[in-house]
């Protein structure tokens, strides 16, 4: 499926530059997981072990998980076939909870800064009837890169929800929103500890909400139907991470 990118996030591809090893590295953040909280929020670095599920009782910590895994074999089997060297770099591997400090470690990693930071979250609502995909990112009050953000959010959102719809019907892509409404309008710890970290802050990142996975028909066209559907989205989303490749 071939994925439409905006004028303003292709301006953004042309001053991507490989690294020095000549390859792109891109972060990849499963949302949640472990049993229990992690870090605190006097330090900025509280992270929840799980937020939605499905009707049947799947995890969203379960799913981040396995389509972050699908996205970074994506990632890494496109750029074998178009001859671009990929470094994938996951927060986690297991059902762990690193705090977000540990999890904006882990995206810096030990050599070159990624291109991109994903942090891949499945979403829900207080009615039960909400559909889309989304991006959030950092409110412009504390994100100097808040114009950046948002185009590559909506980029993202749009090509997710093309690899929801071929399993889901019913998928759209929303309009980013921004983190104002976290924690008392203080906003995301990940993207707060993302901002200590010097070599992280001119880089392009968002909060990806796959879809709202608190419905009957989403639980059974898409979630339940994971092991084809999410192969789906995870090369829509890689194939728009990878047009970062065409303008070294």
């Amino acid at each position: 499926m071939r994925v439409i990118l905006p004028p303003l996030f292709l301006a953004w591809l042309t001053v991507c530059t490989l690294s020095a090893e000549g390859k792109k590295v891109f972060a990849i953040d499963p949302g949640h997981g472990g049993s229990a909280n992690s870090g605190s929020m006097a330090a900025r670095t509280l992270s929840s072990p799980n937020n939605a599920h499905t009707p049947s009782g799947i995890l969203e910590k379960t799913l981040t998980l396995e389509l972050s895994l699908e996205i970074a074999a994506a990632l890494e089997r496109l750029g074998s076939e178009r001859g671009i060297p990929v470094e994938v770099r996951l927060t986690r591997r297991g059902d762990e909870n690193p705090d977000f400090a540990e999890r904006a470690r882990r995206c810096l990693g030990n050599g070159p800064p990624p291109v991109a930071i994903v942090s891949i979250h499945f979403n829900a609502s207080d009615g039960h009837n909400a559909r889309g995909s989304l991006g959030m990112v950092a409110a412009p009050d504390h994100n100097p890169g808040f114009a950046r953000d948002k185009t590559f959010a909506a980029t993202l959102a749009s090509a997710c929800a093309s690899g929801v719809a071929a399993s889901s019907p019913g998928a759209k892509a929303r309009q980013p929103i921004t983190d104002a409404h976290l924690h008392g309008g203080k906003g995301s710890n990940f993207f707060h500890q993302i901002q200590l970290i010097p070599e992280l802050r001119g880089i392009p990142k968002c909060f990806l909400e796959v879809e709202f996975i608190d419905r009957k028909d989403v639980d059974d066209g898409l979630i339940r139907t994971r092991s084809s559907s999410f192969p789906k989205i995870a090369n829509a989303i890689a194939r728009a991470l990878l047009a970062t490749e065409t303008t070294p």
